[in-house]
């Protein structure tokens, strides 16, 4: 089935907000056996929703299904709602019953409901309605012709619900054969070199779509196929050639499997991090039973930190610099003797935009690891941008680890 998305709101034309909803639907509508033929963003303006509609119903070449997504919220500019009861004729009926539930449900919260909610208690004549399991806005099912469109609110949380609960089931039933999937996740070798890499085998699996997907923490392969020996097959040749450059597969993370690996070794880690300002802590304590492998962690920022947190001595900042393999090397072994941990990881960097020179440029980070056999430290120069540093220092810390635990 051909589906077409179409979202509606003047923020994601001003680039205010990122049209998040459209890239899940597409994963989950192309997941299920289906296609996406056309993504369509238009602002909150009554004429424009119903001549896209309009236009849309009207080429013979798309069939299937419309999801909206956007709108239908209590503010004023939400015209989603009326436009659309407009567009398919539909005369709207006051569901008291639903307004006396949205009083309690804002009663309990000890607010009272505001009169603009009224809006979300109206439902179509001729409609069906898609209850909200974690919001008030409430969707709506509309058929005409050979289209049946379905149309839901803007908030992520509430629309993926609400597909989850009902769109999904209702297209998996239009479905003629279901999509095998399997996503294989990289990190640290660039996405060239990948291609290249596994080159040989993919020539030979044309029955398996395969995509690729860069990212700063690595390049995800996507594989699909009707055929589930397909995607298996091609999966395993992929993995014989790329080794522990995979870290993961489908829906893996790197802190996940970084910490099930240190609690099936019963390693602990703790961190000493300066330009990554707490991102390894955090990403750590993401994962359910980190508490476990995780002593603990100092951001020290400042050289003072460094030197009254750590005991780092001031005489090796004061010749080596904060940013250094020596300094890198002693926030390493301090941090492990302080926590008691099995590892102690440090991390000291040039996050930029400023503070760079000629010998130690924006982007240069060294990454220590101390146990009790001794301190390796690694040099890497990345971006000039923040951001980028700190989030690629934080993914090639975390695959250190791995590797580490790996002894590659």
């Amino acid at each position: 089935m051909n589906i077409t998305i179409i979202c509606i709101g003047n923020e994601l034309l001003s680039g205010k907000t990122i049209n998040t909803n459209a890239t899940w639907l597409g994963k989950k509508i192309n997941s299920i056996g289906h296609y996406v033929h056309k993504r369509i963003v238009i602002p909150d303006d009554t004429s424009i929703i119903k001549n896209t509609l309009s236009g849309l119903m009207m080429n013979k070449e798309i069939d299937g299904c419309f999801i909206i997504t956007g709108g239908l919220g209590p503010t004023h500019d939400d015209v989603t709602r009326k436009s659309i009861f407009e567009f398919f004729g539909s005369e709207e009926k006051f569901d008291i019953k639903y307004w006396e539930d949205l009083n309690n449900r804002f009663k309990q919260n000890n607010i009272a409901i505001p009169l603009s909610n009224k809006g979300q208690a109206l439902i179509p004549d001729n409609g069906d309605v898609i209850d909200n399991p974690i919001g008030s806005a409430r969707g709506y099912k509309f058929n005409k012709g050979r289209i049946t469109t379905f149309s839901l609110p803007g908030v992520p949380s509430e629309m993926k619900a609400m597909t989850k609960a009902s769109i999904i089931p209702w297209l998996k039933q239009k479905s003629e054969k279901k999509i095998h999937e399997m996503t294989i996740r990289t990190t640290g070798i660039p996405e060239s070199i990948l291609m290249d890499e596994i080159s040989s085998v993919l020539k030979d699996n044309q029955e398996c779509k395969i995509g690729f997907y860069p990212s700063l923490f690595g390049v995800d392969i996507q594989l699909s196929s009707k055929l589930k020996t397909r995607t298996t097959e091609l999966a395993k040749n992929i993995s014989n050639i790329l080794g522990h450059n995979i870290f993961g597969y489908n829906k893996d993370s790197m802190e996940k499997i970084v910490v099930k690996m240190a609690m099936k070794k019963k390693l602990t880690f703790s961190f000493a991090e300066s330009c990554t300002g707490g991102l390894l802590g955090h990403r750590i304590t993401e994962v359910p039973g980190s508490s476990d492998i995780f002593k603990g962690g100092a951001v020290v920022y400042s050289d003072d930190a460094k030197i009254s947190v750590l005991g780092v001595d001031k005489r090796c900042i004061k010749k080596y610099g904060a940013v250094s393999k020596e300094t890198a090397k002693i926030m390493a072994e301090k941090v492990r003797v302080i926590f008691k941990s099995d590892y102690g990881v440090s991390v000291t960097g040039i996050a930029g935009p400023g503070g760079g020179t000629k010998k130690k440029p924006v982007g240069l980070v060294y990454v220590a690891f101390a146990n009790n056999k001794g301190t390796k430290v690694k040099k890497f120069n990345f971006f000039h941008e923040r951001k980028k540093n700190k989030l690629r220092t934080g993914q090639v810390v975390l695959n250190l680890m791995r590797l580490e635990m790996m002894n590659v």
